[in-house]
């Protein structure tokens, strides 16, 4: 499996993931079109709080 790189922190190994925006995803659970985003755990977290 190819490795993806953080679009945050330009991390790349096998923990980064393609999830919905963390932030708009807290902000807005109602709403069901969230942009993706490819982030490492430690950037989802921090995006996450940001919210």
């Amino acid at each position: 499996m190819a490795k993806k790189t953080c679009e945050n922190c330009g991390t790349r190994d096998k923990t980064v993931e393609t999830m919905p925006d963390p932030m708009t995803t807290a902000l807005y659970p109602e709403d069901t079109d969230h942009n993706d985003m490819t982030l490492c755990p430690p950037c989802a977290v921090a995006r996450f709080e940001e919210s």
